[in-house]
């Protein structure tokens, strides 16, 4: 994550946060993940979005298989891949 990034929303000029309502929506988030995997990994689709605070968090899936994570900016729309996971081994249930 060179750069850094914040989950934190968006502040005005006066240093007030700009509300909890994140512009992006699931629908649109998911559509953003998959256009970005169309470019950088073809035949990966997205899965269905978690909403975190500031973000939604995707896992991959390639040939019917999970096969990594993104996540999606709730603000900006921008998408960062989690690269630092290493190979997707299996997901552990958590309901």
């Amino acid at each position: 994550m060179m750069g850094g990034y914040s989950s934190a929303p968006p502040r005005n000029s006066q240093g007030n946060t700009t509300g909890d309502k994140m512009a992006v929506s699931p629908e649109q988030a998911q559509k953003i993940a998959d256009a970005y995997l169309s470019r950088v990994s073809p035949g990966t689709k997205a899965e269905e979005p978690e909403r975190f605070y500031g973000y939604y968090t995707i896992d991959t899936e390639k040939d019917g298989k999970t096969s990594g994570m993104l996540s999606v900016n709730g603000y900006s729309g921008e998408v960062w891949y989690h690269s630092w996971h290493g190979p997707f081994m299996a997901k552990q249930g958590g309901d």
